[in-house]
This record gives C-alpha cells, sequence and structure tokens, in this order.
C-alpha cells in the first residue's frame, strides 16, 4: 500500500496549501502501486473520497504509476536524489506521470500530496 488512506485523507483535507492548489480540480486522480492503487476522487478542489480501488486510466485526470520499490524510495523519510519528487522520479526513475493538461497545472498539488503521503506513512506524525 502506498500510505493509510485515511491518515492521508485527513491530512489532505487540513492542510491549506494542498487545499489551495487542487482548488478547481474536478475528475480524478489514481496512485497506482504494484500491489494495490489509490484513487482519489476530487470536486471543485474539495477532496470527496479515497479508497484503495482502481480506475481505468482514460477515467482519470492523473495518473502516477510506481513500482512499490519506486514508491517506497519517493516516500522515505529523507529520499535520495532525483525521488524528492514526482517530476525528478518520472525523468530519472522511470516512474510513470501522466502528461495530461491538468498533471501540469496541479504540478504543485502533487508535491504537497507527496509530502503529505511520507507523513501518513508516519502515521501523521511530524518531527
Amino acid at each position: 500500500m502506498i500510505a493509510d488512506i485515511d491518515t492521508f485523507v485527513g491530512l489532505a483535507r487540513q492542510d491549506f496549501e494542498f487545499t489551495r492548489e487542487t482548488r478547481y480540480l474536478t475528475g480524478i486522480v489514481k496512485l497506482e502501486a504494484s500491489s494495490s492503487a489509490m484513487v482519489l476522487w476530487f470536486d471543485d478542489g474539495a477532496l470527496l473520497e479515497a479508497a484503495v480501488s482502481d480506475a481505468p486510466d482514460s477515467d482519470c485526470k492523473i495518473v502516477v504509476r510506481a513500482t512499490d520499490e519506486q514508491w517506497d524510495a519517493l516516500l522515505a523519510e529523507k529520499p535520495q536524489p532525483f525521488y524528492q519528487c514526482l517530476q525528478s522520479s518520472n525523468v530519472k526513475h522511470g516512474l510513470h506521470l501522466s502528461s495530461s493538461n491538468e498533471t501540469f497545472a496541479y504540478l504543485p498539488a502533487l508535491n504537497r500530496m507527496t509530502t503529505l503521503l511520507r507523513k501518513a506513512r508516519k502515521g501523521g506524525i511530524d518531527e
């Protein structure tokens, strides 16, 4: 699993930066790992629901696909170079990042999401 969904949703809904950067986003964001997929549903910027589920790529506005090992490296507490964000992980390590308009429009949200996923892996605890 990428991260605990309930912990992530709690963090995301309370995080000013994430909610600001997802404003106007409507549609599905899919985060896929080797073993499962996390699907996030947004409506006009609000995170409505998140679940371990799958959705066809064609139904998604943004798709991030990586192996379990790539997710582990990306979401490490102190990621190695080129694993600190989705874009560099895409370019240097082969993580799949869709090339939709929404992907580029919401890159700041995706970067904040990555930070929140790291935090969710630690049980939501700040250090």
